[in-house]
């Protein structure tokens, strides 16, 4: 009789221990099936600091899984890879999209935005390399004292409309910085040439006091030179417009979100004109063309 029912209580202790481990394990499943689900659902809504977060947990209810492993590090490289882009350093950013992208049995919502993101980082790559050429050049004219030919230079980065992209801003205000010193070694050398000439003050003996690399960056100079320009230039509408009427459009073009400060007198001049042959404000020209 005893020993029946010792064998009766060891049945139901086990029965009640693999009931209890059996009932652990199930509801372990349904935590990390809901933690995956969870990460999913946030990186479709580009909250990847949460998705990081329910990965990390699905990995704590089932030990070295692949999935949620390969979910876990998918996301935290791709939002390494969107802090680069931030900082513009693009070719961290470029690899980082590319090891997401290609990334096996990956998420595939990751894997779309990742190869999208590729392809415009490699583009703002090739951009900077091309842009860093120009403003190389640029600088080199301007150490040679050839401010002209600098601006003239300069001009084939601001009349291209993605160097106004955020992308390049470190560029941006740097070839903007190099323009206004041009600007300002212009003016020193005319004024220079000016002061040395007491027989003449005729445009011809002006130039004939300029050195003859100085002459020849006047003559090829195809921008915003406020020596070299005729008067129609100076024109809006056949008017000629005012100093008071440039001293209110560097208001403008600041009041905007441009720097007026970088700009010469024509170099407003032709904003002016251009804003309305446009038929934009200049307000509006300036948001679009000058920021």
């Amino acid at each position: 009789m005893k020993k029946w029912v010792w064998v009766v209580a060891t049945i139901v202790v086990a029965l009640l221990i693999g009931g209890y481990a059996y009932s652990n394990h199930h509801a372990t499943a349904k935590e990390y099936q809901a933690a995956m689900a969870n990460g999913r659902t946030a990186i479709k809504g580009k909250h990847y600091t949460q998705a990081e977060s329910y990965f990390q947990n699905a990995l704590k209810r089932k030990l070295n899984d692949p999935t949620a492993q390969t979910y876990l590090t998918q996301t935290q490289r791709f939002v390494s890879a969107e802090n680069s882009m931030e900082a513009r350093k693009f070719t961290s950013a470029e690899e980082h999209y590319k090891t997401v992208k290609d990334t096996k049995n990956g998420y595939k919502v990751l894997v779309t935005r990742a190869t999208s993101q590729y392809k415009l980082v490699k583009g703002v790559v090739a951009n900077v390399k091309q842009f860093k050429t120009i403003l190389s050049k640029a600088q080199g004219e301007n150490k040679a004292l050839n401010y002209g030919q600098s601006n003239t230079t300069l001009d084939e980065l601001f009349n291209n409309d993605k160097f106004r992209q955020t992308y390049y801003k470190d560029l941006y205000d740097q070839a903007l910085a190099l323009r206004k010193a041009n600007n300002a070694g212009q003016t020193s050398s005319v004024t220079a040439a000016a002061s040395s000439s007491s027989s003449s003050s005729d445009t011809s003996s002006s130039s004939a006091s300029l050195t003859s690399s100085e002459q020849s960056a006047a003559k090829n100079y195809k921008g915003s030179n406020e020596y070299t320009v005729t008067q129609s230039q100076k024109e809006l509408n056949g008017k000629t417009i005012t100093d008071a009427q440039i001293a209110s459009a560097r208001q403008t073009i600041n009041a905007a979100g441009g720097q007026s400060d970088a700009m010469s007198d024509q170099d407003v001049r032709v904003a002016m004109q251009t804003a309305s042959k446009k038929k934009l404000s200049l307000t509006k020209y300036t948001q679009q063309y000058l920021k």
